[in-house]
């Protein structure tokens, strides 16, 4: 740790709603999460949309016609949800026969 009278600290001597936060990213940084946003009411949004977008980018970016197992095992899905991906992403770059094409 970086101060001396961190050193002392020990997650049993936080306060329970920072306890799991210091368990995951260590008691410095909660330390210094606290300093920053204490009194604030800071509140973690979820991130999902935004990891499921960049799981989907990734699996549609690296996907080689025979690696859906592979992804499934990086991104967490399953192979069925890996094959649903790749198929929407096909759907969605198939032109709408209803739409007439830009002129240009």
């Amino acid at each position: 740790m970086t101060g001396d009278w961190l050193d002392g600290i020990s997650i049993e001597d936080l306060p329970p709603q920072y306890r799991e936060m210091a368990e995951i990213i260590g008691i410095e940084a909660t330390v210094k999460l606290a300093e920053h946003f204490g009194k604030s009411g800071f509140y973690f949004r979820s991130l999902d949309p935004l990891i499921a977008r960049k799981k989907e980018e990734f699996i549609r970016k690296n996907f080689t016609g025979k690696n859906h197992r592979e992804l499934a095992r990086k991104t967490g899905y399953s192979e069925r949800w890996v094959y649903e991906i790749l198929r929407r992403g096909a759907e969605d770059d198939q032109p709408d026969m209803f739409t007439p094409p830009l002129r240009t």
